[in-house]
């Protein structure tokens, strides 16, 4: 069996050694052309894969090693018989650390305690229900909006849902949507001038989802009119041929790595592999192995602060602003894809295990919610 590969897709050829022959090819340029006789598709979400690409081709199998859709067209796929899998939840880990790490440097920039200020999740799915986990373990008031979710589990869920309107009045502003251009609930230009017009003056607005939420043209804008308004990005309209003046202008800038952790990715890989298998009636299971993390284990006494301990343990696992120096360097778009390809290994919170005194329970509580392991 042949198979064709996103070059990015971390231990594809390790994993699926044994379904087939593995070719890899750079996603971002992938055409019918480079089929050939595949029969399995694996990619990510810079290709799109329609009937353009997939026409008269030998390939029965596609996969994703990502949790967007937007990229995928599903009705054709259906229509061809052609096998589909995703891999949702696989970097909702990562993202969620992400947005930790930014907002702790936020409240180090702008002076405030993360604790004082109400955040609003948009969107409160694999990611965002995750971001909200993370929050409230360190005290953070959240609300949550999201009308689909709301609609189907209102009576079964944890979460306190609002409109609208009431998600607007947050201090920061957390979007986690799938990009939607029909449909009962579209996301197309969600962050919209109206969107933007409820906003406080003082507002973080964080968008990890995809860049068609918002209207950059209304965004860029808003924040020539509003210089009290930070905005914290990771993914951007037309990548990787990105807007300039909005990096220019945002707080802090990602060249779409949010979800890059190396657990992530790999975890991507491992569900894609399952589902195939599955789908080919092939029994034997995937044996990946992570490297060891650059960075295994913190200890703090008795005397440390609890607000500097979390600082510290979170930006010692992932700092934010690396990436965003890297992205501020590039000179071409082609750049902005090399990032993402030659991207530092980046382990999750879970690799590190931090040890604590007895005393120190409340804290340990605290860093065991945003997901590092903790002993004594």
């Amino acid at each position: 069996m042949q198979i064709l590969a996103d070059e990015n897709i971390p231990f594809v050829n390790e994993t699926f050694a044994n379904l087939g022959t593995i070719r890899t090819i750079s996603g971002r340029n992938l055409n019918r052309a480079d089929l050939d006789n595949a029969e399995v598709l694996l990619v990510r979400s810079v290709t799109q894969v329609n009937e353009k690409l997939l026409a008269g081709s030998a390939v029965r199998f596609v996969g994703t090693a990502t949790i967007g859709l937007d990229h995928i067209d599903l009705n054709y796929l259906q229509e061809q018989g052609i096998g589909f899998a995703y891999a949702p939840g696989c970097n909702a880990i990562a993202v969620s650390e992400y947005i930790i790490s930014a907002l702790l440097i936020m409240a180090e920039r702008q002076g405030f305690q993360l604790r004082d200020k109400t955040v609003g999740i948009i969107g409160c799915g694999n990611v965002g229900s995750r971001v909200f986990h993370k929050l409230k373990a360190l005290g953070v008031n959240c609300l949550i909006y999201d009308p689909p979710l709301e609609e189907k589990t209102a009576k079964f869920t944890q979460f306190k849902f609002v409109d609208l309107d009431t998600v607007l009045s947050a201090d920061i502003i957390s979007l986690h949507v799938p990009l939607e251009k029909t449909g009962a609930y579209p996301t197309h230009h969600l962050v919209n001038a109206d969107f933007l017009a409820k906003l406080r003056e003082n507002v973080i607005l964080i968008n990890t989802s995809r860049g068609g939420i918002i209207d950059e043209a209304a965004l860029i804008k808003t924040l020539a009119s509003n210089p009290k308004m930070s905005v914290l990005l990771d993914v951007w309209n037309n990548e990787p041929q990105i807007n300039p003046l909005l990096l220019q202008r945002t707080a802090l800038g990602t060249p779409h790595i949010a979800g890059y952790s190396f657990d992530g990715k790999v975890r991507g890989t491992e569900m894609l592999y399952t589902a195939a298998c599955d789908y080919f009636q092939h029994q034997e299971p995937a044996q990946i192995s992570l490297p060891s993390p650059p960075l295994t284990g913190l200890s703090f006494s008795n005397t440390i602060d609890d607000d500097v301990a979390i600082h510290t343990a979170v930006l010692a696992s992932y700092d934010v602003r690396r990436d965003d120096a890297a992205l501020r360097r590039i000179t071409q778009s082609c750049d902005f894809d090399d990032l993402r390809k030659n991207y530092p290994m980046r382990r999750e919170f879970n690799s590190i295990k931090i040890e604590l005194p007895a005393e120190k329970s409340r804290l340990a509580a605290q860093l065991r919610g945003l997901g590092f392991i903790v002993g004594k």
